[in-house]
């Protein structure tokens, strides 16, 4: 309930209830901060993987992912303090808003996903959980939330081209906000959507139609391929780094 007490933070309002855990805004003197409570019943259930959230958010420093500001661990509570993070979730800028994403905006939030992903894989950390209610945007800025699914990478069970069918799954919900359904019989998206073949291609290897890319760094190279074949810079293509500069 907002204006509650939550060990010395005062709730705000609740972000979204899971599996696992409530998610509060909360506020401390005057600073906003998410607080996770965990469920103990499913925390017990769990076991060992309850701690991956946490020691994952312990080993990442970057300005989309939030920070683990501290732990609580009482008799009546169980959870952490992570940093705000500015921005809606796309799932409301998509669904409640009707917001219709161009190309251009397309490409300027995909770039940062990938970015985010080079570091997390970078730190051998895939995080399979790549959602609309999982991101934030403000207009500008993309930040990525919600870890509780996040593992260290082991090339068995957990690989890091699971992030990838995510993504593409994600940039798909991009370019249905522009979609209009014309007819009685819906068909996959690779038919339904007026996609560059570049696109086509691009989308089907992250989504596994294709042959699915076999590293976050093959995933960018062909991401600012597909780029080109829409940005002009009078009358002349763009490089990577002119594409890179323009939309980040």
């Amino acid at each position: 309930m907002p204006s509650e007490l939550i060990i010395e933070f005062t709730v705000e309002k609740i972000i979204g209830e899971g599996r696992y855990g409530i998610c509060y805004q909360v506020s401390h003197g005057q600073k906003t901060y998410i607080l996770k409570q965990l469920k103990r019943g499913m925390l017990e259930k769990a076991g060992a993987k309850a701690q991956f959230e946490e020691d994952i958010l312990k080993s990442l420093q970057h300005e989309s992912v939030p920070r683990l500001i501290r732990k609580i661990e009482r008799e009546d509570f169980c959870g952490y303090v992570l940093e705000f993070m500015e921005g809606r979730t796309f799932e409301d800028i998509i669904y409640f808003d009707k917001h219709v994403f161009e190309r251009e905006e397309i490409y300027r939030v995909g770039s940062q996903l990938v970015e985010i992903l080079k570091y997390l894989h970078s730190k051998s950390i895939v995080h399979r959980d790549i959602r609309v209610p999982n991101t934030l945007y403000d207009g500008q800025k993309v930040n990525l939330v919600d870890f509780g699914l996040a593992r260290w990478i082991n090339n068995k069970k957990y690989r890091a081209d699971m992030d990838f069918a995510f993504l593409g799954d994600f940039l798909l919900h991009l370019y249905y906000s522009s979609f209009e359904f014309k007819g009685d019989k819906k068909r996959p998206w690779y038919d339904e959507l007026h996609l560059h073949q570049k696109e086509l291609l691009f989308l089907k290897r992250l989504m596994g139609v294709e042959q699915r890319y076999k590293s976050i760094l093959e995933v960018e190279h062909e991401f600012y391929e597909t780029f080109e074949a829409f940005i002009l810079k009078d009358g002349a293509m763009l490089d990577k780094e002119e594409i890179y500069d323009l939309f980040l």
